[in-house]
């Protein structure tokens, strides 16, 4: 089986149509993403943003921040968290809703997923992904 080819879309502006920079270097930083159903439905650049965009975005970083701190991995949807594996699949911690999504589309492009954790693991819903908190080792003596 080859890979299929992916065309690779230039992102722009959702509002005045201005390309966005690649979204994970420097120069993109005070662009904003909008989040629908785990997936990135459109992005603004500063100058477009109102005010209250902008502190939802600064908001939703310093969650990402304090849950990194915290001993969290920040993991960006769309993704699967399970206890168990696809061919003996166990809890699903997070992403019900991608699985919702698959059944009905029959598409699973992106997904990200993570197998065998532990059932104490915590996964915690937020935009544009979810934080995952792997269980603290024990000190032996």
């Amino acid at each position: 089986m080859g890979r299929k080819n992916r065309v690779r879309v230039r992102l722009r502006c959702g509002r005045c149509k201005r390309p966005a920079p690649d979204l994970t270097s420097k120069a993109a930083e005070n662009w904003n993403g909008k989040w629908e159903n785990g997936r990135l439905a459109l992005v603004l650049c500063p100058p477009c943003q109102t005010s209250a965009e902008s502190a939802e975005a600064e908001i939703n970083a310093a969650g990402r921040n304090v849950g990194t701190a915290d001993g969290g991995q920040f993991v960006p949807d769309p993704v699967l968290c399970l206890t168990g594996t696809m061919e003996r699949p166990g809890t699903v911690l997070y992403g019900r809703d991608h699985i919702q999504r698959i059944v009905l589309t029959g598409q699973a492009v992106g997904l990200t997923l993570i197998e065998n954790l532990s059932a104490d693991t915590r996964c915690v819903s937020m935009a544009g992904g979810v934080m995952i908190y792997l269980p603290r080792q024990r000190a032996t003596q």
